[in-house]
Parts: C-alpha cells; structure tokens; sequence
C-alpha cells in the first residue's frame, strides 16, 4: 500500500506531500521541473547550499509556491521563459529556460549569492544512459532517475539504530511504501500502484546530503554515520531504491501495491 507521495518542483528545495498525483514516464508531473544554476550555468543543490532545505515549494492552481519563513514567492507553471540555456545534470545533458528575473532576485537575496532558477525545456529534453536496459531513460531534473522509492520498514529499522530518530524528509523520497521487511524495496522487480506500473531500476546510493536537517539546514553525523555500519556495499551506502514508470497515469495513498520479482 502506498503511504505517502511527494513532489519537489524545484529541486533541492522542500516538497510537498499529495494524496494523488501523476506519474509519467520522467517522474511524477512537475517534479524537478525547476532548478537553481550558478554563474557558470552549474545545477546548485544542498550540497553547496544546505539553506535550500529551509525552502519549501508546491504546485497550486497552476502556480509554483515557494515559501522560505515569512518571505515567499510565486510564478506561473506555463509562463513563457526567456531563454534557452544548456547544463548539465551530472553527466546528463539538459535543456532549460530562463523563468523571471524577479525570481532570480529572490534566491539571490536569500541565498547570498547570484543565481537563476531555469526550467527544463521539455521532459523528454534530458535522457539518462541505463546500463540495466541498456537503453536512454527520460528524466526530469532529478539526480538520476525518476522516481524514488522508500519503505516504510526500512525507516523503522534505521531509526530504531539512532538516539535521535530522524525524518524522512532527509531521504527526499517520492513513494513511500508500507513494507512488511526493511529494504524488501531493493528486490522489487516490477510494481504497479493501482494501475500504473513501475520498474525497479537500481537501489539508491546515497551521500552527504542525507545528514542535512531539513528544518534547520545544519549538518550533523547521522543518519549516515549508522547507515555505513549496515548499509554499505562496494563504498556505498544504499538506502531506497531507484523507479521509472513505464505508462502513465494518476497514483494515490492508500492504493494496493503489487511487487513481482
């Protein structure tokens, strides 16, 4: 059964938790459509700016929210952007718009620095190589895949192991599924939710961003201090794991799940 579902139009800002959303075969529908780039035309994330966690963002009657303690801000999900850029995710290609100068001003002023937030051109603009298919993957501006994937067992193992439970929030998950063992999640081979099928594409690796509060933006050793003792595997630690959805169509909370090897 299906927990809880979240989007984050702008990546590495906070999300917004959905009772019912759209998923395609990029992620689900104005997910990671949006992200911040630097001077050079890089993508910026927690990693370099922690205070993103403080960020809150969702999408409302054809509105994107962005809201930071009293301050917020808004656009239009179908604005006409200014201008075409190309970045990279990662080792991704990606093709994205400029959106507005005044929303360039307000992370600018907010984060300390000058940046722009950019949308991707279109969903299908940034392909990502799949050694497991072999095969180009359609991604929106996420890290690597589509979607991503937690159980709700692996939660309870992994807070049981802390003093100080931690939130899921420090996971970023897209689906959060009620499990029955911890990480069973890894083993999945196709899942459909409702009637939307997914695959499992790879477990998650995860770094540093994980030991981030989201509520408060500092850096502290946990989770990923206790993760290292029982989750790590060829210098990785895994946590969740990695989907794409291969026909589209709405998923909601407490829909049936149905896993097959």
């Amino acid at each position: 059964m299906v927990n809880a579902l979240y989007i984050y139009p702008v990546k590495s800002l906070g999300g917004s938790y959905k009772t019912t959303w759209k998923a395609t075969p990029s992620g689900f529908e104005y997910d990671r459509t949006w992200m911040l780039i630097d001077k050079n035309n890089r993508f910026i994330t927690q990693r370099e700016f922690p205070q993103l966690s403080t960020f809150s963002s969702d999408i409302s009657e054809g509105q994107v929210h962005v809201f930071k303690g009293e301050e917020k801000f808004f656009w239009e999900t179908n604005r006409k952007e200014i201008k075409q850029l190309q970045t990279k995710v990662w080792d991704d290609i990606a093709y994205v718009q400029e959106v507005d100068k005044g929303v360039d001003r307000f992370f600018s002023d907010l984060l300390g620095a000058h940046v722009r937030l950019v949308k991707q051109s279109q969903k299908d603009e940034r392909q990502h190589f799949d050694v497991k298919l072999n095969k180009n993957i359609p991604v929106s501006l996420a890290d690597g895949y589509p979607y991503l994937c937690i159980g709700s067992r692996s939660m309870d193992i992994l807070n049981s192991k802390l003093e100080f439970p931690v939130s899921i929030d420090r996971f970023r998950p897209n689906i959060v599924l009620e499990t029955i063992t911890a990480h069973e999640e890894d083993d999945y081979g196709k899942i459909i939710i409702g009637e939307v099928p997914f695959l499992n594409m790879k477990p998650c690796a995860r770094c540093m961003v994980v030991n981030i509060n989201q509520q408060t933006s500092k850096s502290e050793k946990e989770p990923l201090a206790t993760l290292n003792a029982y989750r790590k595997t060829n210098n990785k630690i895994f946590f969740g794991t990695n989907l794409m959805c291969t026909e589209e169509g709405y998923i909601s909370v407490g829909e049936k799940c149905t896993h097959l090897k």
